[in-house]
């Protein structure tokens, strides 16, 4: 400041006080405004107006509806919206109270445009505020990003919630704005009371042009509370509108609430029957069209009064459609967090729209949950709907299921149901390697249960059993030698064929009679097997007893010998031409071949009553004969020389239709009890009494002398 600046500066006299009180106001003023402008005593907004700072209760008037805010706190104060000037309008808006209880309200219709972040504030009475992801000046193909939280409304008194709302749209809000087309959409609602609705897609109002959301997600979490409902689409108020949700997917977490309790009947009008509670995979249709392509909808907890994969019309002029609904009730929460779950859509009048086709399915559900009864309904679908079951072990007989057209079932499952719900065909999906006989279905009303297709459509399944009451299925590598079709070399003699043969199994922990069934109707199918010879080994495989092959094949052993260990084989039934010879492989471990030289095992053939018989060894394809065994190299026609324990081999079987081995009373048919046994020499010093002349005796009885001479020479 120049000297003559600093001199013309003089505050003397009487009136130098006031004077210098006056010039430190400008002065204090000029610095305020280098950081702030004050509009008035209740708002503060920083320079370029994208932030403002409540000082009090404020009436939002034009000149704050003007700019374009990015945050507002209310600081616990009251924002009151004023008549024409009832907007807020910004790109990823937050509107929260950062100290304080504040309130927004006392005006119909109220927005906030571009919100990112709505949250700690309490909606005042009347008050119908839309909180929009979007701008309203939207851009083409924009995202959006909406969280609300912790915003409250108080319950009505002496009215109901019709007079209080609270929207929120993830898209576009077409009301007096123009219409574009968005690239994706996302809410999520915690801690916060909608008075109203939740909408994914887009809303129309006005216009007379169509509106699009690629992909929409609507997160409820917990402590949210929804009046009405929660739609993965948008709206449509006008006649030849549509707005359009590519993907719409919902998720209610555990802890979140849309009971279908409140009252919405004022002014003495309806209920909202179909408003109160509903969770929508489609859009709502008020005289427009509402369309979604896939609708996906997860609950994973809280309380749901009903579920939905289509839309909802107000009108029988209006459409809500839906291409592809899918629905998912996750883990024991989600499933007792529904009342009922539909396939389709709801009408307020007329017939809603059909959806295309749907899938309901109940997902990792670990234990039986403690539930009301839950209904189940396939209808509404023009395509039909499939009831999925994953990772299910559950008794879920309390279900009601109707309308379903298939019923699936996976590998992590073993689920109990009433009855079908009205399914024609179980289809059963997944893995079932290593796993044992598996009852992965059971009906509980079997009497009412119809005839059915069953589909195989798994990994790695070896058997599977449908009886019209539950539904084994038993996997490869399950513990068991697995039956496989052998690959015979190209001069195995003619009337030799191979075949891939069966095995009888029941799951491992079916009830003792359900075992016993199994096993009765495997003795019916062997000519001298009791039930008492057989028994439902490990894996689910119906066997011989071990110690009924021991105690038969004893008398086939060395007198110097003793059975060390027995593995009986799963009995396996095979249809081939009349009096052919069936070649019958069972994929299994070197290790439990309990040899190194493939001519060296002990394969065992039990022909009941106590009497066993042994399979003799054939080196080359022109010894395949009934009666007689070869080991190959698995999978391929390669006869194996030796045998490694950790390789895995296909033990070839040979037994002529009505041969002595071939146990199956019908012609063409053949069947067989076979085992493997291991044999070990006794330990010397013993005596024994009698002579066993079983195979291998003698030259055994040679090896043994050996010694004794090789002692004598030396």
């Amino acid at each position: 400041m120049k000297k003559g600046c600093v001199r013309s500066l003089k505050f003397s006299g009487k009136y130098g006080i006031f004077a210098l009180f006056f010039a430190l106001c400008a002065l204090a003023g000029t610095a305020f405004a280098t950081t702030g402008t004050v509009v008035n005593e209740s708002i503060v907004w920083n320079d370029n107006g994208t932030e403002a700072v409540l000082s009090g209760d404020h009436t939002w008037d034009t000149s704050d509806a003007a700019k374009s805010p990015v945050k507002i706190d209310l600081k616990g104060y009251k924002l009151t919206f004023g008549s024409g000037s009832e907007v807020i309008s910004g790109d990823g808006v937050t509107v929260t109270s950062t100290s304080g209880d504040a309130n927004i309200g006392d005006k119909a219709n109220a927005k906030i445009y571009g919100a990112k972040l709505i949250e700690n504030f309490k909606i005042a009475d009347p008050t119908y505020l839309w909180a929009i992801g979007a701008k309203k000046e939207a851009v083409a193909s924009a995202s959006t990003d909406l969280t609300v939280k912790n915003v409250k409304m108080d319950d009505p008194t002496g009215k109901d919630w019709r007079d209080k709302q609270f929207k929120i749209v993830g898209g576009v809000l077409v009301w007096n704005t123009t219409a574009v087309d968005l690239s994706s959409a996302t809410v999520a609602v915690e801690d916060s009371i909608v008075g109203h609705s939740v909408y994914g897609g887009s809303v129309i109002l006005t216009g007379t042009t169509g509106v699009s959301v690629d992909k929409t997600l609507v997160n409820i979490n917990s402590g949210a509370k929804v009046v009405r409902s929660v739609y993965g689409g948008g709206e449509s108020r006008k006649a030849d509108t549509i707005s359009t949700v590519g993907q719409s997917h919902i998720i209610v977490n555990k802890g979140a609430s849309i009971p279908g309790t409140y009252s919405i009947k004022g002014n003495g009008e309806d209920d909202k029957l179909t408003e109160k509670g509903y969770v929508y995979g489609g859009g709502n249709a008020e005289g427009g069209i509402s369309h979604v392509k896939n609708a996906i909808i997860e609950i994973k907890g809280g309380t749901v009064a009903h579920v939905r994969g289509g839309g909802r019309i107000e009108t029988a002029a209006s459409v809500s459609s839906v291409d592809v609904a899918e629905i998912r009730l996750i883990g024991e929460e989600g499933l007792k967090a529904v009342s009922d779950v539909k396939a389709g859509g709801e009408a307020a009048t007329g017939e809603a729209t059909p959806v295309g086709s749907a899938t309901i399915e109940l997902y990792d559900i670990p234990k039986t949950p403690v539930m009301a009864g839950v209904t189940i309904d396939g209808s509404g679908t023009e395509k039909g709907t499939t009831l999925k079951f994953t990772r299910v072990k559950a008794d879920l007989s309390a279900l009601t299921i109707s309308s379903m057209d298939i019923l699936v079932v996976d590998s992590g499952s073993k689920v109990t149901i009433n009855d079908l719900g009205g399914a024609k065909t179980i289809k059963v999906t997944g893995d079932f390697n290593k796993m044992p006989a598996t009852n992965i279905l059971t009906i509980k009303n079997a009497a009412i249960a119809a005839k059915v297709d069953v589909i195989i459509a798994a990994d790695n399944w070896k058997e599977y059993k449908w009886d019209n009451g539950s539904l084994m299925v038993m996997g490869r590598d399950s513990g068991v030698a697995e039956p496989v079709k052998p690959q015979l070399p190209k001069d195995t003699p003619a009337e030799v064929k191979p075949v891939e043969a069966k095995i009888y199994a029941v799951a491992p922990d079916a009830t003792p009679a359900e075992k016993n069934n199994v096993i009765r109707d495997t003795s019916e199918k062997l000519e001298g097997i009791s039930s008492g010879d057989l028994v439902v080994d490990a894996s689910g495989a119906i066997t011989v007893k071990a110690e009924t092959v021991r105690n038969a094949a004893s008398s086939l052993v060395a007198y110097n010998e003793t059975i060390t260990k027995v593995g009986p084989l799963p009995v396996f039934s095979a249809e081939v031409a009349k009096a052919q010879t069936a070649a019958v492989a069972y994929k299994i471990k070197g290790k439990d071949l309990y040899a190194t030289d493939p001519s060296k095992i002990n394969v065992i053939k039990y022909l009941g009553s106590g009497e066993a018989a042994r399979f003799v060894y054939a080196a080359a394809a022109a010894d395949f004969a009934d009666e007689s065994y070869t080991v190959m190299l698995q999978g391929t026609s390669t006869i194996a020389d030796s045998i490694a324990a950790d390789t895995e081999y296909d033990l070839v079987l040979f037994i002529k239709d009505g041969g002595r081995f071939d146990l199956d009373k019908a012609d063409a048919f053949v069947a067989d009890p076979p085992a493997v046994v291991q044999t070990e020499k006794k330990a010397s010093g013993g005596s024994s009494s009698g002579c066993n002349g079983g195979f291998g005796a003698l030259l055994l009885l040679g090896a043994a002398m050996l010694p004794l001479v090789y002692r004598k020479k030396r």
